[in-house]
């Protein structure tokens, strides 16, 4: 027996979501746990290992803020939320067991999370023979709506942050040969693949493409690779601020003066990046973040996002220091989205009825971040037009970013 059993045994499991289990657990949203008193909800998060520390900390920190206002003003039809916390420890092993734990003993009807691809993907069959809907941060263009139907991403696609990066060097950059730098996670692969299609539709030469594996120190031998090619950009792909920091450091320290267009973590985490390799590593970077988290000097500010920073500080001072903002932003808006498609659903919880609402209606909800664009073929939250190119070294008050094409 594992772990995961072993501590699911000891908890001791319903009747219900015994008998569940023991036939494979085919069971509906609901069928598990009372349908009168409080919706319990899960956080399904990476709370210890890899991405605690930037992310999921942070995405907590948003569900529980909304939870508290939305309680605070009635719940959802009548009934208060009750947030059930699960670890996947950023292991896809743990997660299916967190997984299981959430549907068959709690009886949970939403699920928040996670921010890890490879971990969904391994407890998605729970919540889909659940039909019970859920809403992450993952970005693996393998999660279709077809894998997932019931699942939602918060976060900005491989693919779409690919188009973006390819026009900003092309187009804006003018460049004719570029060279990638892109970490070995799933969704850079997307990135690469993407790309490549790009640049060959423009007839724009690639140079060269090279990896690093996650939490690498130095990335000199892959500069050094790529400069070989003599390209006029650089696209840099990383999934954390720590490994950008630690790769724009590299190049700086290589003396190679080529701009680099970088992708949303090097907006992001703009913050931690400057902290491991300073600021004058930025001096010829751009990155990419949402529009909601970005302001032009003199002109437009992200008041949504400030007032929630506010919020934030006045709810949870401690985790507000040291959280990752964007994320409790992500989750702080997903929340009211679920809100909203329950309501909105006639107050039913199903995953099907809830899935089949936020593809029709989730433009309607007026987020912190940006407009939602869902489809029924994708379920990014999140588009192209959300997107902006910033100046990761020009930040305001909370961290907002100036945005590369603010009128000079």
């Amino acid at each position: 027996m594992n772990r995961n059993r072993l501590r699911t045994s000891r908890r001791g499991l319903t009747a219900a979501a015994l008998a569940t289990a023991l036939l494979g657990w085919p069971l509906s949203a609901g069928t598990v746990g009372a349908q009168e008193g409080p919706v319990k909800i899960g956080l399904f998060l990476e709370l210890t290992g890899g991405s605690a520390s930037t992310t999921s900390e942070a995405s907590q920190l948003g569900v529980e803020l909304a939870v508290s206002e939305i309680n605070a003003a009635g719940g959802i039809g009548g009934r208060q939320l009750q947030l059930v916390v699960a670890d996947t420890q950023t292991d896809a092993t743990v997660g299916v067991g967190e997984m299981k734990r959430l549907v068959l003993q709690e009886g949970v009807q939403f699920v928040f999370g996670p921010v890890i691809s490879q971990v969904f993907m391994a407890a998605a069959p729970v919540v889909n023979e659940a039909k019970i809907s859920s809403i992450g941060s993952t970005g693996s263009l393998a999660i279709t709506p077809a894998f997932a139907p019931y699942y939602f991403s918060t976060l900005i696609n491989a693919e779409v942050q690919a188009k973006k990066m390819v026009s900003e060097a092309i187009d804006v950059r003018k460049a004719k040969k570029v060279a990638i730098l892109s970490d070995t996670g799933a969704q850079a692969k997307d990135f690469v693949a993407a790309v490549k299609k790009e640049l060959e539709a423009r007839g724009v030469e690639l140079t060269g493409t090279q990896e690093y594996q996650y939490r690498a120190t130095d990335m000199t031998p892959q500069w050094l690779a790529l400069k070989r090619g003599d390209p006029d950009e650089l696209l840099f792909f990383t999934s954390s601020g720590e490994d950008g920091g630690h790769a724009l450091k590299s190049l700086s320290e290589l003396g190679w003066d080529i701009h680099v267009t970088g992708n949303w973590s090097i907006g992001a985490f703009a913050e931690i990046v400057e902290q491991i390799a300073g600021k004058e590593a930025f001096q010829n970077v751009t990155g990419a973040n949402y529009r909601g988290f970005t302001f032009c000097k003199g002109g437009e500010q992200p008041t949504k996002y400030l007032e929630l920073v506010e919020k934030t500080k006045k709810f949870a001072p401690d985790r507000a220091a040291r959280a990752a903002m964007t994320f409790v932003a992500l989750f702080y808006d997903a929340t009211y989205l679920m809100k909203a498609a329950v309501e909105g659903s006639g107050g039913k919880w199903e995953g099907p009825g809830i899935a089949e609402w936020i593809e029709k209606n989730a433009s309607s909800v007026n987020g912190v971040a940006g407009k939602y664009t869902p489809t029924s073929s994708s379920h990014f939250l999140y588009d192209a037009d959300a997107v902006v190119t910033v100046n990761p070294a020009e930040r305001g008050e909370a961290n907002i970013q100036e945005r590369a094409d603010c009128a000079k």
